[in-house]
Order: C-alpha cells, then structure tokens, then sequence
C-alpha cells in the first residue's frame, strides 16, 4: 500500500513539473502586437512594416541556414532573392523582449522571442 501511494506521488510531482515546464512551441508566437494592432503568420512584410514600422535590424538568410547571412542597415527592408528567408528584428528596448519576424515568399512564418531588449 505504502509503495501505491508514493507512486502516485511521484507520477503526479513528475506531471505537474513537466505541465508547468514551457516546451520550444512555447517559444513561438502567432500574433505580434505592435502598439494598439498586430500582425499576425501570414500577413505580408507590407502589412507588417505599415502596422510595425521599420524593423531595428533586417537580415536576408539562405533557407538551409548555412552562413552568408547579408546584414542590411537599420530599417532597410529589400526584397529577398529565391531561397532566402527574411528576418527583422524589433528591439523594444530595456524591459522588453526581442522579436524576430521570419518570412519566406513575402509572408510572415515565423515570431519569436530572443532574450531582452537593450
């Protein structure tokens, strides 16, 4: 009886710290809120910049991932070539988390956060 009971113990101790450990999905976002809209997968990086302004950085990258990675200046936002991803990046400053906006074909596939603004 003693060894029903811890077991059930240690299942739900194990249950409750694998629910309330946040997993890589978590890590990823579908809606973007910049000021008092957002932009959510899909919409194009027309949309987004019209909504969001300019991006703090924008960096074209091949879809393998492999380097090359062509860095553009601040707020430039060029057209990507065919098997490139774009990437902006929204730096909200101290306090505030670092967004990455991917997109692939001109529409957005991608929000994530990326440690804290500066």
């Amino acid at each position: 009886m003693l060894r029903l009971v811890f077991a059930a113990v240690v299942l739900t101790v194990s249950a409750l710290g694998f629910a309330a450990s946040p997993g890589p999905a978590l890590a990823e976002d579908t809606v973007f809120r910049c000021g008092g809209e957002t932009v959510s997968i899909g919409d194009s990086r027309y949309t987004v910049q019209k909504i969001c302004g300019k991006p703090s950085r924008s960096e074209s990258v091949s879809k393998s991932g492999k380097d090359r990675k062509q860095k553009q200046a601040k707020g430039a936002a060029s057209s990507p070539s065919p098997g490139k991803l774009q990437k902006w990046t929204y730096d909200r400053g101290y306090g505030d988390y670092v967004y990455v906006l991917t997109f692939a074909n001109d529409r957005l596939k991608r929000i994530e956060t990326s440690g804290r603004g500066r």
